[in-house]
């Protein structure tokens, strides 16, 4: 898959091409730097909106409503560490709702896991009550793709309720 600027796909480019894919109409949230600029950008590129929301939660609740209204998964981009929980009261409510929505968040490189510890904590622990499943990129960028395809299809399946994806920042 190449990306939009024609060169090879990112990880990014692929997470936006499985959601496109799926059906998801629009993207809502509250980003952080790094991963979720680079989402940002490849969401608009293939003319998926980003909708900023002015709380984790609220993009949750909005992207539920998406999805239960238009009966595709909807999509939230979160920044670690607080943005996702800020956003886990909208998980349970999708959850609770049976919506599909796919929960994005950016991670922690292994190199600042040595010093930046005041906004990392188990992130899938923390939604597993709420949501279907959970992934963590920590290989190649090209199978972010694939990664949030399987969550995407999990989301939706019988009893639809909400997946979380966590990337690294790099």
């Amino acid at each position: 898959m190449a990306s939009a600027q024609g060169g090879a796909a990112t990880g990014a480019t692929a997470v936006v091409a499985a959601m496109r894919a799926a059906g998801t109409t629009r993207i809502f949230g509250v980003p952080g730097g790094g991963s979720s600029l680079d989402l940002i950008a490849a969401a608009k590129a293939a003319g998926l909106p980003f909708v900023l929301a002015r709380q984790e939660t609220a993009a949750m609740i909005m992207a539920a409503t998406t999805a239960e209204l238009t009966g595709t998964p909807g999509a939230v981009l979160v920044t670690r560490g607080p943005g996702v929980g800020n956003a886990a009261n909208g998980m349970a409510q999708a959850a609770l709702d049976r919506a599909p929505v796919l929960l994005l968040a950016d991670g922690f490189t292994e190199a600042e896991r040595a010093f930046a510890n005041h906004q990392f904590f188990d992130r899938a622990a923390m939604l597993a009550p709420v949501s279907k499943g959970a992934a963590k990129l920590t290989g190649p960028r090209s199978a972010a793709g694939t990664i949030a395809a399987e969550l995407l299809a999990r989301a939706m399946a019988a009893l639809n309720r909400p997946g979380f994806f966590g990337g690294p920042d790099d």
